[in-house]
């Protein structure tokens, strides 16, 4: 099976389209958008942000081996954190 790793990205707030590498080995719960610095999470239901708003489907998904858990989840209060801990794209 050939797993593809580029999606194209569409920023659901101010309809910026990009495309992103996305990575192999995991699901990517943020992405903050690079045109109006939007921080992005998952539709409910789906794994991740490429998932949500990409036109592929994550590698984890494209193999059937989503790590998606509906029970995480980040408040409001928590993203600066991840921020200054270089865990979301800028």
């Amino acid at each position: 099976m050939t797993v593809i790793t580029q999606s194209t990205f569409k920023c659901p707030e101010c309809g910026f389209v990009e495309d992103v590498d996305m990575p192999m080995n995991a699901c990517q719960y943020f992405y903050q958008c690079r045109n109006c610095k939007a921080v992005l999470k998952p539709k409910t239901g789906d794994c991740c942000v490429f998932c949500s708003y990409g036109t592929i489907k994550c590698p984890p998904k494209q193999i059937g081996e989503c790590c998606y858990d509906s029970n995480f989840a980040l408040t409001a209060a928590e993203i600066p954190a991840l921020r200054s801990n270089a865990i979301l794209a800028h």
